[in-house]
């Protein structure tokens, strides 16, 4: 769908326009960036493997990364999977119309862009880095015979691209959204449950034995990164800025879906680990109560695990 809107916004014979509010594109000129993009990556994932590296003695964020080695679980890594098509065709549905008229596709050659760079990023550091997936860590017989029919694939930990792509598909979605229309509860929506998605998307990867936190983590910053600053660019008066309200959902949406994610019930292969999150969840020290908010109201979580 995202490249069938693309090929549409491209073939009209509009060369500049400003047909998002503040913004000018050159389709052309994206056309070609997409295809660079796309082409950039598809090279660097064929650099070779330096024969399988060895596991790292120290990670990235210390004893928060060595708490997850032997996190895994197939269930989390196929929901993060369906989390990810819904992070990244949520923007593409709101983003248009029945019919996809001149701003529809230049909003979406500007997103198509933002995720088409966003690839190539992520792709070249998996691919210069390779570094080891939490799973290779683990001494299950059945986690080692997954992890030998993974191939290269086990090496490419770093970062996490599900991360990268589900922020930086947040983001530009809700950026683009927050560009075109004055509708605040529109905006924030965008904001906040495209970073619910993602967020939830982020920690699945790590339950699933795929990424250390560091990975999820240093890709959701890239992706946000990523996210803003390519529609950012086409701005021709000053990018669009969130507004506190705005980023407030963000946030929320974040902890929502970290928390959410969390205490989803998974199996583990040697262990019920839904079964013990969720304990985890009953002996900690959390309280809900309803706060109240500018214009509305809502209920907030507080406490510690």
């Amino acid at each position: 769908m995202l490249l069938a809107a693309l090929v549409a916004s491209l073939s009209t014979s509009a060369v500049a326009d400003d047909v998002i509010p503040g913004h000018v594109i050159d389709r052309p000129l994206n056309g070609a960036i997409i295809a660079g993009a796309l082409g950039l990556g598809f090279g660097l994932s064929l650099i070779p493997m330096r024969e399988y590296p060895a596991l790292w003695e120290h990670e990235l964020f210390g004893e928060a990364d060595d708490s997850v080695h032997t996190s895994f679980s197939p269930r989390a890594a196929a929901i993060s999977d369906g989390l990810l098509a819904t992070a990244v065709a949520a923007p593409i549905a709101y983003l248009t119309g029945t019919t996809i008229e001149d701003a529809d596709g230049d909003r979406l050659l500007i997103y198509g862009e933002a995720l088409a760079i966003n690839l190539a990023v992520f792709d070249g550091a998996k691919h210069l880095v390779q570094r080891p997936r939490p799973y290779l860590y683990s001494k299950s017989p059945a986690v080692a015979q997954y992890a030998a029919d993974q191939g290269d694939d086990a090496y490419q930990s770093f970062y996490s691209g599900h991360a990268a792509t589900a922020f930086c598909a947040a983001t530009a979605g809700a950026y683009l959204m927050g560009a075109s229309t004055g509708n605040r509860g529109v905006r924030s929506l965008a904001w906040g449950s495209g970073f619910a998605v993602a967020a939830a998307t982020a920690n699945l990867r790590v339950r699933a034995g795929k990424h250390f936190y560091s990975d999820v983590v240093i890709g959701a910053l890239v992706g946000t990164i990523i996210g803003y600053a390519v529609p950012a660019l086409h701005a021709d008066k000053g990018p669009y800025v969130p507004s506190l309200e705005e980023a407030g959902a963000a946030v929320a949406g974040v902890l929502g879906g970290t928390l959410i994610s969390e205490i989803l019930p998974l199996q583990h292969p040697t262990d019920d680990l839904g079964t013990s999150r969720l304990a985890a969840l009953r002996r900690a020290d959390l309280h809900l109560g309803p706060i109240v908010v500018t214009h509305g109201a809502g209920l907030g979580i507080g406490g510690k695990l």
